[in-house]
């Protein structure tokens, strides 16, 4: 029979297993590394206060973006310019593999209208284009179910897609735009 590991054990496996990842998720959302890894100790902290809290390792790295969102929404704040300037760099990153999509108009529009919505909004479009988690994954990071998740997400969709196009003229085709639609 294995023995049970303990907490001092237990928890550096979490740390080893998921710092990377957690650092990922800050420096995409903060403007330095310096502030990203203040995120990951931070949620580490909690994480060890909280340890009787924690769930299977399948779904600890869900449990530990919820805390890290926790603990970012406090740090930004007031921090809206951070936002802008996370989307712009996602947007240089994706214009080096392959044609941008996008002009440079339509990313301001876009972060604009992303600047308008709810931190719960904006976070859900995040969870889901840049960190590519699935309803499921974010249901759990959310505490809530995948059908919940799913509800939400399409409603923060519908709200982003809606100050895309307040922001637009008539004669502007949205970037959210689906071809073959009107939303």
């Amino acid at each position: 029979m294995k023995p049970m590991p303990n907490k001092d054990e237990t928890f550096a496996r979490v740390v080893v297993t998921h710092r990377n990842a957690l650092l990922r998720y800050g420096l995409r959302r903060l403007d330095d590394h310096f502030a990203a890894e203040d995120l990951v100790a931070d949620t580490f902290v909690v994480v060890w206060r909280r340890f009787e809290e924690l769930p299977p390792p399948a779904e600890e790295l869900f449990w530990l973006y919820g805390i890290a969102g926790h603990i970012l929404s406090n740090l930004l704040r007031g921090r809206q310019r951070s936002m802008r300037l996370e989307a712009r760099l996602a947007f240089e990153r994706e214009g080096e593999f392959a044609v941008p999509r996008y002009t440079g108009e339509d990313v301001e529009v876009l972060l604009i209208a992303l600047g308008e919505l709810s931190p719960q909004e904006r976070e859900l479009i995040q969870l889901t284009y840049w960190e590519e988690l699935s309803y499921r994954d974010i249901g759990v990071v959310l505490g809530c179910s995948e059908k919940a998740a799913g509800i939400r997400l399409s409603r923060a969709r519908r709200h982003l897609r809606e100050r895309v196009n307040q922001s637009r003229t008539e004669t502007t085709v949205s970037p959210l735009r689906r071809e073959g639609t009107d939303s």
